[in-house]
């Protein structure tokens, strides 16, 4: 509850002095319109679904060494175009600094906060989204496959204990009891993340009973993917592959992912009740009375408010073949749905968000009535001040939409077991017709008997990256 709570503390810090209101109304509303011109994510996002890692680069970098309030987010999407681009030890390295940073940032920080409450969240420090923290350890994990692999099952074990946390903080602040199912499914386990533990459990060639607890909790949290029946009995039979083979591990981040953007949604019971209870705590503290009664008339008026909401953009790419000698081995199949997750826990935290954005509108209404009374204005003038000045006030809000927005909508994963020495693999994207939609990518893979061998391919679109092979 202590970040929702952080909400009513700006809310009542937000109330300015008598003698600041009105200048601090006339600055917020003449804000409106004001435009600097800077990089843009959209055109950087573009640019990497259509291949041009250049382009990408280039912009995600200047937004990411920039101090804008996006820097955060961009320094997120420039994590995915390093591993794509074949730098995985700099991707690892900024995933890590952006994990550490936030972990350690405050839950309430109160200048931003307040300052929130006056205009909108996009003045807020950037804070991650539980999904992204979930994948931030996910995708690190992937970075260290890419190269020797020394950090993996660490990465796997950080992803699986915040997907815990995350939970028990939905279940604390009761949200688990008002969603019900879509709680459980939003906050199970990351198969992504237990079949990896599996597979290098299984490398081992010792802990094979970690390795079939690990498939089967696969098969439980996706009943569809069809290899966890298999590796479950390999693994229960102690073998990792017949003798004088290795196995091959495609591991395939798949079409766009979740990214945020602006809807107008109605306010529902639920949030009102939320935005009350915050509200009330707030007012019991410091208000009047008669405060009480007008912030309850205010509130009951809101029918609608700003909020951001999960989008996933169109991406042609299903899965992708992979020819290994010549030879169809199959496409690689879901592990995990990226672009699901991120709906999933957005709507169980819509109530909350609903409710915040209609706290901020009653902090802008009263702080219009406070500069009316200030002025004098009563009567029709006064209405008429209020409504236009709300009006106004309100329309320059605009939904907080950073995200980090090169996610993948979907990993997926094929295993082939493989004579030792060198073996020639091709991955072509494959639409959801099944057919063939873009350019093959080649590589030589070198098999060691009884080893693993790891290859992560990047595919938003028609393209395909390899992490860990330079792109010419």
């Amino acid at each position: 509850m202590s970040s929702d709570l952080s909400s009513a503390t700006a809310f009542r810090n937000a109330r300015p002095a008598p003698v600041w209101t009105t200048v601090i109304l006339a600055l917020a509303v003449c804000n409106v319109g004001c435009a600097v011109h800077r990089p843009d994510m959209a055109t950087a996002r573009s640019a990497f679904a259509a291949g041009d890692l250049g382009v990408a680069d280039a912009t995600l970098r200047e937004i990411a060494d920039g101090r804008s309030k996006e820097s955060d987010a961009a320094s997120l999407d420039l994590a995915i175009v390093e591993l794509a681009s074949g730098d995985s030890l700099s991707a690892e390295q900024r995933l890590r600094k952006l994990r550490d940073q936030f972990d350690s940032r405050p839950l309430l920080t109160p200048l931003a906060d307040t300052a929130s409450m006056v205009t909108d969240d996009r003045t807020r420090i950037y804070r991650s989204s539980g999904y992204e923290q979930v994948m931030i350890r996910s995708m690190l994990a992937l970075c260290s496959l890419s190269r020797d692999a020394a950090d993996a099952e660490a990465y796997t074990l950080q992803a699986q204990m915040k997907q815990q946390e995350l939970a028990k903080h939905a279940e604390e602040r009761g949200l688990m009891e008002t969603v019900a199912e879509a709680g459980t499914q939003a906050y199970q386990p990351i198969a992504m993340t237990s079949y990896l533990r599996g597979v290098l459990r299984e490398a081992t060639h010792r802990d094979y009973d970690d390795a079939t607890k690990a498939y089967q909790l696969v098969s439980q949290i996706r009943p569809d993917f069809r290899p966890a029946h298999e590796d479950i009995a390999r693994a229960s039979g102690g073998t990792h592959s017949r003798p004088g083979h290795g196995v091959i591990y495609v591991l395939a981040c798949v079409g766009r992912g979740p990214v945020l953007v602006e809807q107008e949604a109605e306010t529902t019971t639920m949030a009102m009740n939320i935005a009350s209870a915050l509200l009330s705590n707030v007012n019991n503290d410091e208000e009047s009375d008669e405060d009480d009664d007008d912030r309850q008339v205010i509130l009951g008026n809101i029918a609608s408010v700003k909020i951001p909401v999960v989008a996933i953009p169109d991406s042609p790419t299903a899965a992708l073949a992979t020819t290994i000698d010549g030879q169809v081995y199959g496409a690689t199949q879901t592990l995990t749905d990226v672009a699901d997750l991120a709906i999933r826990q957005n709507e169980i935290e819509r109530p909350w968000t609903i409710a915040r954005a209609v706290m901020r509108r009653v902090t802008k209404e009263s702080m219009v009535a406070t500069a009316g009374r200030q002025l004098g204005l009563s009567g029709t003038p006064g209405k008429l001040f209020h409504l236009a000045a709300a009006s106004a006030w309100s329309a320059s809000e605009s939904a907080d939409t950073r995200c980090w927005g090169l996610l993948p909508r979907e990993v997926q994963v094929l295993r082939a077991e493989l004579p030792t020495g060198s073996h020639a693999v091709t991955l072509t994207p494959l639409g959801f017709d099944g057919g063939e939609i873009g350019t093959p990518v080649q590589t030589t893979v070198s098999i060691e008997d009884g080893r693993n061998h790891y290859l992560i391919a990047i595919a938003p679109g028609r393209h395909v990256f390899l992490a860990g092979e330079p792109t010419p």
